[in-house]
């Protein structure tokens, strides 16, 4: 027996509550189970409770300018879309009403990076939410507001009703009107966001003087060096990249559906033992014949740094025991970006109801209710810290190349024969400045490490709770900065540092 799942999420006139019982009927007959065994929840005074359906972000890398085009809400033909997008700039799905200013810090006023897009369309509770899609930013400075739970990471909603005036019903080659340009707003060369005006020099709008001059520093000046060099490509099928510190590595987020663990002896062992292993204890007699795969199948050490959890760390909070039995009891899902349940009922939902959260500390007491209209807001999606491992790709990569700059071979010889001299000279025979000129030298090195190493976003997980009216629609906010964009309500637990 199969059930058409496709069709039923093609219609998008159905409840996702249906549609999330038929993928799971489907799964329990799959597996010999009776359909009795579970039930669609319809509301809060059901007897039974229900494991809801949990969908997955992961991210794949964009492989060429065509790839690109797919991505997010470059492609105006909506029936492609799905997922959304990691890093990059933000494709917006209103293209005439974005924010007329950039994103700062609530904390630290800092300018915010675009962390990802995802599009989560909701017409079943509001007609205007045909088209639904978040825009997640967060702050760079992890010196300053790596504790801060609110104000550091900001999320916005926008939503269109079907019919638009920026994405066609029929595909059209020839359409343009979901480009921002066709609305007359031009975006800012780094971060995507709305220009606020054009440099005479580069001829490109800038948000700001800040992105102004880093484009003109990692861009600008070195295509002009290079200009004779340069050699034409073929801009359909090359992926032009450069190097920018606001901008985290791009790549497109893939949405699956959290699969259901094995009810057997072999997968308990295999999530006992990963779990034994964060703990740091031995197993006796254990052995492993399935094959490891680098990039699906996360060595236990490589997860740990990512969520920024010491091995000791794991085994003294009983959240975070949970958040890796949760991430282990399935194979291939270890790297998993994010991860997406809307409203979850919390009477009928036993492990899905609430965030996997990573610590017992750091969680919020109550949930604002949605400013616009007072509607309750709701757990929806969470940025897993996994994510991080892949928007850093790029800055990691450059980083290296900084380092070997900053500290050349001559400087470490330097200090190593000023040490040398220091360590076998009687001491009234050094200079007395001598080793003070040393130890300033060092710390001049320490710290340029250290700021570019604080110029990065950090989280243990980031909870996004939202508007369960999903209220406005796709026109412009009056007096508002954001244009047709909402803001929601965004908690952040720190790493486990």
């Amino acid at each position: 027996m199969l059930i058409n799942t496709t069709s039923l999420l093609a219609n998008r006139s159905f409840p996702l509550s249906l549609v999330a019982y038929c993928l799971q009927l489907q799964q329990f007959i799959n597996q010999g189970m009776q359909p009795s065994a579970i039930m669609m929840s319809s509301g809060g005074n059901q007897s039974k409770r229900l494991e809801t359906v949990v969908q997955l972000g992961f991210s794949v890398d964009i492989e060429d300018n065509e790839h690109r085009l797919l991505v997010g809400h470059n492609n105006p033909d909506y029936k492609e879309w799905d997922g959304g997008q990691l890093g990059g700039r933000p494709t917006w799905l209103n293209p005439k009403d974005i924010p007329n200013k950039f994103l700062k810090c609530k904390n630290c006023d800092s300018p915010m990076m675009f962390v990802c897009q995802l599009y989560a369309p909701c017409d079943e509770v509001n007609d205007n939410a045909f088209h639904r899609s978040f825009y997640v930013f967060a702050c760079p400075d992890s010196t300053k507001c790596s504790k801060e739970t609110t104000g550091s990471i900001r999320v916005l909603r926008t939503q269109l009703p079907k019919e638009n005036p920026y994405f066609p019903e029929d595909h059209d080659e020839t359409w343009t009107y979901h480009l921002p340009t066709s609305w007359n707003k031009h975006l800012c060369k780094v971060c995507g966001q709305q220009g606020r005006g054009k440099c005479p020099i580069q001829q490109e709008y800038f948000c700001g003087p800040h992105h102004q001059k880093e484009y003109k520093k990692y861009v600008f000046d070195k295509l002009r060096r290079q200009q004779e060099q340069q050699q034409e490509q073929n801009p359909s099928t090359q992926l032009e990249f450069h190097f920018l510190p606001s901008v985290l590595t791009e790549s497109e987020l893939v949405v699956e559906e959290e699969p259901i663990p094995e009810q057997d002896d072999k997968t308990r062992k295999r999530a006992e033992k990963a779990l034994f292993k964060a703990q740091g204890a031995e197993i006796e007699n254990e052995s492993d014949d399935e094959e490891e795969d680098s990039d699906k199948n996360l060595e236990q050490k490589d997860l740990n740094e990512m969520v920024g959890a010491a091995d000791e760390t794991v085994s003294k909070d009983s959240a975070t025991m949970k958040f890796y039995d949760r991430i282990h009891q399935v194979d291939d899902v270890k790297t998993q970006c994010l991860r997406y349940l809307r409203w979850p009922n919390h009477r009928t939902c036993e492990d899905t109801g609430t965030p996997l959260w990573i610590r017992s500390d750091f969680q919020p007491d109550t949930i604002p209710a949605c400013e616009r209209c007072g509607t309750e807001r709701r757990f929806e999606f969470q940025l897993m810290p996994q994510m991080l491992h892949y928007l850093f790709k790029d800055m990691e990569s450059e980083r290296a190349k900084v380092k070997d700059r900053i500290i050349k071979e001559e400087d470490v010889e330097a200090l190593q024969k000023a040490t040398s001299i220091m360590e076998q000279a009687p001491p009234e025979q050094v200079p007395p400045d001598f080793a003070a000129n040393k130890d300033a030298a060092i710390d001049t090195l320490r710290n340029k490490l250290m700021e570019e190493d604080a110029k990065t976003p950090s989280w243990g997980v980031v909870c996004i709770y939202t508007c369960t009216d999903s209220c406005g629609g796709m026109n412009n906010e009056s007096d508002s900065e954001l244009g047709a964009y909402l803001e929601e309500f965004a908690w952040k637990q720190p790493s486990l540092d």
